[in-house]
């Protein structure tokens, strides 16, 4: 082989090594470029996962806020109801002491003038309430 042979197999050889370089550092690059924006994807997704986490956390503290707020009135709401039975039993006791009252007064009087004139009391009607 001649040197000019040599020469000319080096300079293509020195060419298909530059090519190759070439061709490296192209998928170098594209590999880079690849990772970059794998990289930013991957950074929004933990962006939006934050994002979301909080708005969940926000979410669900309003809800937990308006459980207690319904939770209260309802509890508010029985001890008004449970008030206002109170007060309308207590109502139907004093009314009921009061007629009691008139039917004691009534009976000693009706017995009262009974005696007084010497004769016996008739029973009164059947049913009805009766005093104790």
């Amino acid at each position: 082989m001649s040197a000019d042979q040599e020469a000319a197999a080096a300079r293509a050889a020195a060419g298909h090594c530059a090519r190759e370089r070439d061709d490296a550092i192209a998928a170098a690059a594209q590999t880079r470029h690849a990772a970059d924006t794998e990289i930013s994807r991957a950074r929004q997704a933990e962006t939006d996962a934050r994002d979301l986490a909080a708005q969940l956390r926000a979410d669900a503290a309003r809800e937990r806020d308006a459980l207690g707020e319904s939770c209260q009135a309802q509890l508010a709401a029985a001890h008004a109801l449970t008030q206002a039975e109170r007060a309308r039993a207590e109502r139907a006791e004093a009314q009921l002491e009061t007629e009691r009252a008139d039917r004691r007064t009534l009976t000693s009087h009706l017995t009262s003038t009974t005696s007084d004139n010497g004769q016996q009391p008739r029973p009164g009607p059947r049913g009805g309430a009766r005093s104790k």
